[in-house]
């Protein structure tokens, strides 16, 4: 592999040289931050986008004058421990001016018995007022003298008697960097109560979104709402308990709003058993139209008078509903507890805020009791304001392919100085050597029970010949149960994923594979593609030496998937539509799982993927341009390749 000299670079490079790849991607992100741009990176996996992102970042900070800062953006906590580990290793080449950091998690993952109606904590009982000053004082200096892991401060506060969520929010004004989830940017609530207690404005801030393929569908996720005849019931209870406490004190506005709600239930209740009456047979479920929920919900309103429109009279019902508050149930933990009154007025806010886009979709499914769904289609409404706004962004990721179609996406492509790049794998293909199995698929007119043995005798085949643990993804959890048993592969131990998994069992992952390893046991490990596995777990030490693929998990027929192709087809021509609402996405779920063996330049792991659609062109077109697979026409052609390959590799790293 090249290496290249460090004179060239940056002060605020982790390490000594610079990979294929790195260097420039280093350089075309310091070129885009220094236009306000924007750059998206296609980085495989080794090539050290996590260093290179930091490096540009830095470096455009230490050539500003104004007060940035950078927000290093992750979906999952388990990313934040890479970023912290790369700053601590730019301070200790750096001299006396360290870079300062804060490392960021959701509240209620750090307080003790938080109270989410009042925002209290238990976390810092009878602390005198003037010793908690200098108590928060003290940590906030110790976490900024050199990066910490956010369970380090939790374990710190909590031996202070310190509240942790509070002494990182206090620290956070004088970071450079915060290291914190997607949602302290795209969502709206969280951004505007988030970014002024973080003393920073969003004009100042340099963003940086790792895994940056999850950033469309984590922006839809977070503008999903519900509703269901239950909600509406549990929510009518809490406006009526909230009302009954204010007694005699209750002015007429809530009376108001407690007539308007009850008419609004009926009319919803009524208009549930329309919409059951409607769906088509043999489908479970309906699109409904903003419009037409708006105009029922209009029509529905008891009028007041404050308001002089329908408009302002929901916004009112809206935010009173927001402010509802009632005595929590002693059997549910507060960081759990969610107001049914707080989920209804999310939605009127949402369908008022979108009412008059086309990014929004609303679905009527009849399961269970029945539930109405509202959904973003277009991440662009919330990002694209964001982005624009912003200092500069760096969006990177092993399976940003291609840069161009997220670009879109997310409305980046409207903006000045954008720059798309796919950088080059740092591995040798003799490294991880890629097969298809051209004699099986998952699309679903050609399954059944062949199609389905000879998926598992590929499996088989790289059970036996791989020398230590291998991992098999499937497109869901129902077809994971159906290709793998829990017993039957050669010599190994089955760990299968659960969608009933917490973290701390997804995080033992790892040391349970190491220790199997150290006892010469061998594992099967079975997840699904986009899951717990697949995704956010750093498979180090080369503890994989074998990945399979089964099948490509594209998107079942759905009024969702059909509204989101469609908007797509109107956004960027019939062409695209397909390509960035289907077959691109699912082929980067499988890009994502393939990259899960290699993580170092030395690691060498093989790579089988099971569905002859990838040499199709429609799904052809959707890999890296380096892809350059092996063709096995059944199982023993794929054993062979395995065997030959780990032959030659006997020797571990």
């Amino acid at each position: 592999m090249t290496e290249h000299n460090s004179v060239e670079q940056t002060p605020f490079f982790a390490h000594e040289i610079l990979r294929d790849g790195q260097k420039e991607m280093l350089e075309d992100s310091i070129n885009a931050l220094a236009k306000n741009g924007h750059h998206l990176a296609a980085a495989p996996t080794g090539i050290g986008k996590t260093a290179a992102a930091l490096a540009a970042a830095l470096e455009t900070l230490s050539n500003s004058d104004d007060n940035k800062k950078i927000f290093f953006l992750t979906g999952r906590q388990s990313q934040h421990r890479i970023v912290i580990e790369t700053l601590r290793t730019i301070n200790n080449s750096l001299g006396e001016q360290k870079i300062r950091c804060v490392d960021l998690i959701g509240r209620q993952s750090m307080c003790l018995e938080l109270d989410s109606f009042t925002g209290k904590c238990n976390c810092e009982p009878g602390l005198p007022g003037n010793l908690k000053k200098i108590a928060y004082d003290d940590l906030s200096e110790i976490i900024l003298e050199n990066p910490l892991h956010v369970d380090e401060v939790v374990a710190k506060a909590r031996s202070r008697v310190l509240c942790p969520w509070k002494v990182l929010r206090n620290a956070a004004k004088e970071s450079d960097i915060i290291v914190c989830d997607y949602n302290h940017l795209f969502i709206d609530t969280v951004r505007s109560s988030s970014l002024p207690a973080l003393g920073v404005d969003l004009e100042d801030i340099i963003i940086i979104v790792d895994e940056a393929h999850n950033l469309p569908s984590r922006i839809r996720t977070g503008l999903e709402r519900r509703l269901t005849t239950r909600i509406l019931q549990h929510a009518r209870f809490e406006l009526e308990e909230f009302i009954d406490e204010m007694g005699q004190k209750a002015q007429d506005s809530w009376r108001w709003a407690m007539k308007t709600f009850k008419k609004f239930e009926q009319v919803m209740t009524k208009k549930f058993n329309e919409w059951r009456s409607e769906i088509e047979s043999g489908k479970n479920e309906k699109r409904i139209f903003p419009s037409e929920f708006l105009k029922t919900t209009l029509e529905g309103l008891v009028s007041n008078e404050w308001d002089d429109s329908p408009e302002s009279a929901l916004s009112r019902l809206s935010l009173m509903l927001k402010n509802v508050t009632v005595e929590q149930d002693s059997s549910i933990k507060s960081n759990e507890k969610e107001l049914n009154c707080w989920r209804i007025s999310a939605l009127f806010e949402t369908i008022l805020q979108f009412q008059n886009k086309k990014g929004l979709v609303l679905v009527f499914n009849n399961e269970h009791i029945g539930r109405l769904s509202c959904q973003l289609l277009d991440p662009s409404i919330i990002s694209k304001p964001v982005f624009s706004h912003s200092a500069g962004s760096i969006l990177m990721s092993g399976t940003l392919y291609p840069p161009k179609m997220y670009s879109d996406i997310l409305g980046l492509s409207a903006l000045k100085n954008v720059t798309c790049q796919e950088y080059s794998s740092p591995f040798e293909s003799h490294n991880k050597p890629i097969s298809i199995a051209t004699n099986v698929t998952t699309r679903y007119k050609q399954r059944g029970p062949e199609n389905t043995q000879k998926i598992r005798e590929h499996i088989y085949a790289v059970a036996k010949e791989a020398p230590g643990h291998i991992a098999v993804f499937a497109p869901s959890y129902r077809q994971l149960e159906e290709f793998i048993d829990d017993e039957g592969w050669p010599n190994r131990i089955v760990i299968k994923e659960s969608s009933e998994w917490k973290k701390s069992e997804v995080d033992q992952i790892i040391p349970d594979l190491e220790k199997y390893r150290r006892n010469n046991q061998k594992i099967l490990l079975a997840g699904v593609f986009g899951g717990k596995l697949s995704e956010g777990i750093d498979y180090r030490n080369n503890i994989l030496d074998a990945v399979v693929c089964i099948g490509i998990p594209v998107a079942p027929p759905s009024v969702f998937a059909d509204a989101l192709r469609e908007f797509l087809e109107t956004k960027f021509g019939r062409n695209k539509g397909w390509l960035y609402g289907s077959t691109q996405p699912a082929v980067n779920s499988v890009i994502q799982a393939m990259g899960r063996p290699i993580r170092s330049t030395k690691d060498r792991a093989f790579i089988v993927l099971l569905d002859s659609r990838h040499i199709d062109p429609n799904y052809r077109r959707c890999h890296p341009s380096e892809f350059s697979p092996l063709i096995c026409n059944d199982s023993e052609m794929t054993r062979r390749y395995i065997s030959r390959f780990f032959a030659r590799n006997k020797t571990r790293s």
